[in-house]
């Protein structure tokens, strides 16, 4: 289930606490999209926040010390800043075009790259990631680029079981090969 970020709270809550049952018991933690309100309700692990949500200092105030936050990022400049506000990683996109993010502009993995050398953070890539392009994101060689977010390729498939196994698969070859 796809859930829009501007969804009803109450049943954007009831998925929520859902997918946190379910990734407390794989070990998994769960960050919300944009919604702090969501993430406090359900005892999330974090939020993941845009550039013209609330401030990573408002957010780690009512968050508190131990939750994760996470900052898109598209600049070297933003990358620095969301380290300086406190982040505790950056996603940064989308790399590829996506049906997720209308309008938005893409950096490709060469703006991902330059992302990623000026971050001092963990970095997650975002935006358009799949099966077919993920090898092609964890091959850029960058030691602070630690994984991808995948949205539509998971949901828009006939079976999300299947395409996060295979997704796996490629993650799990290509670590092997960058290490």
């Amino acid at each position: 289930m796809s859930l829009e970020k501007d969804a009803k709270t109450g049943k954007f809550l009831e998925a929520a606490k859902a997918c946190h049952n379910i990734c407390r018991l794989h070990g998994v933690h769960l960050l919300i999209n944009d919604r702090i309100d969501v993430a406090l309700a359900c005892d999330a692990d974090g939020v993941h926040i845009g550039q013209s949500d609330m401030p990573v200092a408002v957010v780690r105030t009512l968050l508190g010390p131990e939750k994760i936050i996470g900052v898109s990022c598209k600049t070297p400049e933003q990358a620095q800043q969301a380290w300086v506000d406190g982040a505790d990683y950056i996603g940064c996109g989308g790399v590829y075009p996506t049906n997720t993010k209308v309008n938005n502009l893409t950096v490709g993995l060469e703006g991902l790259k330059t992302v990623c050398l000026a971050s001092k953070l963990p970095v997650v890539a975002i935006g358009g990631i799949s099966v077919s392009n993920a090898r092609s994101v964890m091959e850029l060689g960058v030691p602070n680029l630690k994984g991808v977010a995948v949205v539509s390729a998971m949901f828009d498939t006939e079976s999300i079981l299947v395409e996060t196994q295979k997704l796996h698969a490629v993650l799990m070859e290509t670590r092997a090969v960058v290490k």
